[in-house]
């Protein structure tokens, strides 16, 4: 084991007064932690490192306490390498435990996205509104309450502005697929509107009659398109904000960055994202490598 962790379990035996069961603890998730980093110093390691590695034990199937326990270990070697030495770095303190009891949310590959969404290629108001309405999921992340709420006054032209939780604006971004998808829609949500003599209300996404579109309606919607799809995953409005945040980790986007898209107020909250994108780590594994289950 590397000397300057050596040096911490013996800090925590001599100075802290630990018992020598739980600075036994101490070491095998450390050591555990060393054998993850294959090598890299551990002084130059970063809050990613450390963010993957609580993936693998997430993937392991170690129990939240087990994880957080293992988190708590290393949080413990660099606050004190930062106490004695004052060129060491602290990445920890930017990771924060996973939540407990909270299971890792469902979501689509990017092959499964891409064939889902292009499956709805119909011209008329219904199928033109589905596929702007779960483009514009995949491409936003948003909830689904932001989606029917979205208003036609703060659509730009790559972007919009949503109120989520607490009345919190923010913007998000709309990409290519998703832009198109909206400029076909519109045109037709105007003629139903017309046709059927709706007051203009300024929503968005509209039901047949006009309405602005509900929750409920947005969650058949998603349950319509995966049964003529014969997709046999449960998929909600949700399953596109989870597939929206683990396509950006897995793209290498900064978890700061995917909070604020997606409006959480805490990073605890988007940090399941680089947990979630192991499992895909592990379907590539189970493809590609001669002994995975899925290459025989």
């Amino acid at each position: 084991m590397d000397a300057r962790l050596l040096d911490y379990l013996d800090y925590l035996d001599a100075v802290r007064g630990l018992s020598p069961k739980t600075v036994e603890v101490y070491r095998r998730d450390l050591a555990h932690y060393e054998a993850f980093l294959e090598g890299k110093d551990v002084d130059e390691a970063d809050a990613g490192d450390i963010r993957a590695f609580a993936g693998t034990l997430v993937m392991e199937k170690r129990a939240p306490a087990s994880v957080n326990r293992s988190l708590s270990a290393v949080r413990g070697f660099y606050r004190y390498r930062l106490k004695f030495h004052s060129d060491a770095k602290d990445p920890a303190r930017e990771v924060e435990n996973i939540p407990a009891g909270r299971p890792l949310p469902s979501f689509l590959f990017e092959d499964e996205t891409k064939a889902f969404l292009d499956g709805i290629d119909g011209g008329n108001f219904r199928d033109l509104r589905d596929r702007a309405l779960l483009e514009t999921m995949y491409s936003t992340g948003c909830r689904v309450s932001e989606l029917c709420g979205m208003q036609l006054s703060r659509l730009a032209a790559d972007s919009v502005r949503v109120k989520g939780k607490g009345s919190k604006e923010r913007l998000v971004f709309l990409c290519d697929s998703a832009k198109e998808a909206i400029r076909r829609y519109l045109p037709y949500r105007a003629a139903l509107m017309q046709r059927l003599g709706i007051e203009e209300h300024n929503r968005v996404f509209v039901n047949a009659r006009g309405r602005p579109l509900s929750t409920r309606g947005a969650e058949k919607i998603v349950e319509k398109r995966r049964l003529q799809a014969g997709i046999k995953k449960h998929l909600t409005p949700h399953t596109f904000r989870h597939s929206f945040a683990t396509h950006l980790v897995a793209a290498g986007a900064d978890m700061r960055v995917v909070q604020e898209m997606l409006g959480h107020s805490s990073i605890s909250t988007t940090q399941v994202y680089a947990h979630v994108d192991m499992e895909r780590l592990r379907r590539v594994y189970e493809q590609a490598h001669p002994h995975g289950s899925k290459s025989k």
